[in-house]
C-alpha cells in the first residue's frame, strides 16, 4: 500500500487545483490491511469545498471502488464545526496516514483539553449504546446480523469505556483480549459482574449485558458533571 499511496500523492501533486488541498489522510483497512484493499476511507481538508475537488474524486474513483471520505474545510475544522464528537474522533483520525499536505487533525487534536476529550467520548458512547437499542427493537435484519451488530458495539463500546478512564490509549486497547477487557471494567466497578459472553447466550441474554453498560455510563457521567 505504501507504494500505492506514493503514486497517489505524485498524481494529486500534478492536479490543477492542488494548492487548494490542504490535507489528505488516509484510515481505516487501507493501512491496516497488509493485503490490496478497494476500498478507501480518509479526510479531505481543503481551504474551500467547491467543484474544484471533482478532478480529485474523479482520480480516486479510478483507483478504488468505493470511498468514504469526509471533506472539510481548515475553517471548519479551526472553528471546531467539522464533525460530531470532534474532540474523541480527532485522536482516531490524527492517527491516520497523511499522504498529501501536513497533518492538520493531529495538530488540532493537541490542543483539546482532558475535559474536552472525556466529555466527547461519553457523547459517543451514549449514542452507540441508542444505535443498539434501536437495532435490536425496531430492526427487520435478521436474528444472525443481529447478534453480529450487537458483538461489535458491546466490544466497541467497552474499549471506549476504558478510554474514558485513562486506562489506555487507542493502540493499546485494542490489542486487549475480550477477556482481559471485561476483567479490567469489573476491576474499575464499572460493571458489577463479568459477563460470560460466548457463543451459547442467546440473542435476548447478549442485549440484557448492555444493561451493564448503560450502568457504568451513568457512573462515567458523574465524573464529569
Amino acid at each position: 500500500m505504501k507504494k500505492d499511496f506514493s503514486n497517489l500523492k505524485k498524481e494529486i501533486r500534478n492536479l490543477k487545483d492542488k494548492k487548494k488541498i490542504l490535507s489528505v489522510i488516509i484510515y481505516g483497512s487501507a493501512i491496516s490491511n497488509k493485503k490490496k484493499v478497494n476500498d478507501l476511507d480518509g479526510i479531505i481538508v481543503v481551504k474551500e469545498v467547491n467543484s474544484s475537488l471533482l478532478p480529485f474524486f474523479n482520480l480516486l474513483n479510478t483507483k478504488y471502488e468505493k470511498l468514504d471520505f469526509n471533506i472539510y474545510t481548515y475553517e471548519e475544522l479551526i472553528k471546531k464545526i467539522s464533525f460530531y464528537t470532534r474532540e474523541f474522533k480527532l485522536e482516531y483520525l490524527a492517527k491516520g496516514n497523511c499522504i498529501y499536505g501536513e497533518n492538520l487533525l493531529k495538530k488540532e487534536f493537541s490542543k483539546i483539553s482532558k475535559f474536552e476529550y472525556r466529555h466527547s467520548l461519553l457523547i459517543r458512547t451514549i449514542e452507540h449504546l441508542q444505535m443498539v437499542r434501536h437495532k435490536f427493537f425496531t430492526s427487520k435484519i435478521d436474528d444472525d446480523q443481529k447478534r453480529v451488530y450487537l458483538e461489535k458495539y458491546f466490544w466497541r463500546i467497552s474499549r471506549n469505556l476504558l478510554l474514558f478512564k485513562g486506562e489506555h490509549n487507542h493502540t493499546s486497547v485494542n490489542k486487549l483480549s475480550q477477556k482481559d477487557i471485561l476483567k479490567k471494567l469489573y476491576t474499575l466497578k464499572l460493571y458489577d459482574y463479568v459477563p460470560k459472553i460466548n457463543s451459547q447466550l442467546t440473542l435476548d441474554e447478549f442485549f440484557d449485558c448492555f444493561v451493564l453498560i448503560s450502568k457504568a455510563i451513568i457512573e462515567c457521567r458523574k465524573e464529569i458533571s
